[in-house]
């Protein structure tokens, strides 16, 4: 989805709903961005499992590491968030989720090219409707700025510009 939409702090939502949960054994978030780097994602997720890989070692024997401390874990669920561009799971070591290891993976991207490159499942987040948005702009600015009319009117017209994006309401609440 579009920049700004939700995908992270959905994201963040339901990493913290997990927490509460015995789901998995373990939650693991690594942020991958736009300057990809396969070092750094391996080593993001191996800190999260409290286990460290060698950095004289080349990424492919580092993957195969990395991909033996994923299969000791157990269940788990990695969010890998702010994807650029597609990679190879093999290549950074993440093991493959199937329903016979109880693990999953969770990307959030902007791209459906990503998504089909990477062959996940598409869930699109949608804009906020107009008395969404109208709401949580008023939940930052303040439910008291509403009995004006004046206001009122420049706040819809606020909502009308942002196009239904959260983000866009925080920074301007």
């Amino acid at each position: 989805g579009m920049g700004g939409v939700g995908k992270t702090t959905i994201m963040k939502h339901v990493h913290n709903g997990l927490l509460k949960e015995d789901k998995f054994k373990k939650l693991i978030w690594a942020t991958v961005s736009q300057d990809f780097d396969v070092r750094r994602l391996q080593n993001d997720i191996a800190s999260q499992l409290e286990k460290t890989l060698s950095d004289d070692k080349n990424t492919t024997i580092r993957a195969g590491e990395l991909l033996e401390m994923l299969r000791k874990q157990g269940s788990f669920l990695l969010i890998l968030d702010d994807v650029w561009s597609s990679f190879s799971f093999e290549d950074v070591g993440i093991l493959e989720p199937t329903t016979d290891n109880g693990c999953k993976l969770v990307l959030t991207t902007r791209s459906a090219k990503v998504v089909r490159e990477m062959d996940c499942k598409k869930v699109q987040v949608p804009y906020l409707l107009t008395d969404e948005a109208m709401q949580l702009f008023l939940s930052k600015v303040g439910q008291d700025m509403l009995p004006n009319p004046n206001l009122e009117s420049i706040m819809k017209d606020v909502v009308c510009e942002c196009g239904g994006l959260p983000f866009a309401f925080k920074v301007l609440g």
